[in-house]
């Protein structure tokens, strides 16, 4: 490593950016892979030889702090003479501890990532490269493009909310929202270039637009009423987060995508206390119905923590029963795993490790079957299925998903690029292996799945 103050200038002409964690994150890695791009690196694989590697991290767990050491360890051992960054979440809340080791020479924060690229065609200073700035998360004002078929957008970092099983508020700051206008430009940018899918997300979704005078519900209609938008997916909401406006458009407005991811965490209110959710379980309860009453097509998912602190057997039990009031089509099971520095650690009642995974287990079970059931409802329905790539374990298909998020395979000798993002119509066939097997049908947009 070069010293403090060293003129030596770093010739990067290799890139390597690898992503932890969440959707939020892989966005910004997008953006790090635009800005690499505009500047001339080349981007390879981080299995390849690379002059710079860069650990877009995780901290939601210590188990992806640890990832982010071992893998920098392993890229440091690859090239030594490579500079190895790590940008992101874990950068931010635990510099003192990536400072010690000797195998990262940048540590930049939410903030920071694209100041990387500054620092990289500078000389080196250690002080400089090992400071993050206060945590202010990353909004970029134009769209970066998509590694994927899908066009993700994120419209608001941060959170304002104090869960105490969360780190993220330290990483990423107070919530922050991008101007609605600029959201509009990212999104015919997205459709200009060539998008037929747009995912708007964001660390708090639903908090979009409170610090500019504006909401989440306004930017949907805004989209919507664009001239051949693309159709729209929504991130991760709450179960309080959900207008009856919304719901109302579900199954009605064809390019508003029949599919909710809600983070419901608990089904014991209890529990929900425990973690400082701001609802009670009857609040999902009621919406999932209600977006079932609206749309029986639509797809839920749910994210579930099980083995909190203080979850009793009669509380798991309570989720359970929560879970089997409600309507859903696949949950996310996370067994919980205590983060230094959250509340959560000064909660007494530990669950016992066999404990978590057998009630894991059983949710996961019940998933799978309530996920098979859904798919096969589908079965004989004309759908719009966004072509994603050609199958990797399915030779002569090309697979894609449905506006309610089934996984299609579709048999047919399209002459398309191997990163597709066109829609089809197709007729669900048959259910196999955790994939719906379709034909196709002429190239169409369904008015609705509902």
């Amino acid at each position: 490593m070069a010293a403090a103050g060293s003129s030596r200038r770093v010739e990067t002409k290799t890139i390597s950016i690898k992503t932890f964690g969440c959707r939020a994150n892989s966005l910004d890695t997008d953006a790090m892979t635009l800005e690499a791009q505009k500047r001339g690196y080349q981007i390879v694989d981080e299995t390849e030889v690379a002059d710079t590697y860069v650990i877009n991290s995780c901290t939601v767990t210590h188990a992806a702090d640890a990832e982010t050491r071992t893998l920098a360890m392993r890229l440091k051992k690859k090239n030594p003479a490579a500079r190895v960054a790590v940008v992101g979440c874990y950068a931010q809340v635990a510099k003192d501890e990536l400072q010690k080791l000797p195998t990262v020479d940048y540590i930049l924060g939410t903030a920071d990532k694209l100041r990387l690229f500054d620092l990289l065609e500078s000389p080196y200073d250690a002080l400089v490269a090992k400071t993050p700035s206060p945590a202010s998360g990353f909004l970029p004002d134009e769209f970066p493009g998509s590694r994927n078929s899908r066009a993700n957008i994120k419209i608001q970092d941060g959170c304002n909310f104090s869960c105490s099983y969360c780190i993220i508020p330290q990483a990423r700051g107070r919530s922050r929202s991008l101007p609605l206008e600029k959201v509009i430009s990212q999104v015919r940018a997205a459709r200009d270039q060539g998008f037929e899918e747009v995912v708007l997300t964001g660390i708090h979704l639903a908090h979009y637009g409170w610090d500019k005078k504006t909401n989440l519900l306004t930017l949907v209609k805004a989209i919507l009423d664009m001239e051949n938008g693309p159709r729209l997916r929504l991130s991760t909401l709450d179960p309080f987060e959900i207008p009856d406006e919304l719901i109302e458009m579900v199954g009605v407005h064809p390019k508003l995508c029949p599919y909710f991811h809600i983070a419901l965490q608990s089904g014991s209110n209890s529990v929900l206390k425990g973690m400082r959710r701001i609802y009670r379980a009857e609040e999902f309860v009621k919406v999932t119905n209600r977006l079932r009453q609206q749309c029986p097509d639509v797809f839920i998912g749910v994210d579930v923590i099980v083995g909190f602190h203080g979850e009793t057997e009669e509380a798991f039990a309570e989720t359970v029963q929560c879970l089997k009031d409600s309507y859903w089509t696949k949950l996310h099971v996370f067994p919980f795993s205590l983060r230094r520095g959250t509340k959560a650690e000064t909660l007494a009642d530990p669950i016992p490790t066999l404990v978590k995974q057998a009630r894991s287990k059983q949710l996961r079970d019940w998933s799978a079957q309530r996920h098979l059931e859904f798919m096969q409802s589908q079965l004989g329905r004309p759908l719009d299925v966004l072509i994603e790539k050609p199958s990797a374990k399915h030779p002569g298909f090309w697979q894609g998903h449905s506006a309610n998020y089934l996984p299609i395979l579709l048999e047919d000798s399209l002459d398309l690029p191997l990163q597709a993002k066109v829609t089809y119509g197709c007729t669900p066939e048959r259910v196999e292996n955790g994939l719906v097997f379709s034909s196709m049908m002429p190239r169409m947009r369904a008015s609705s799945v509902c």
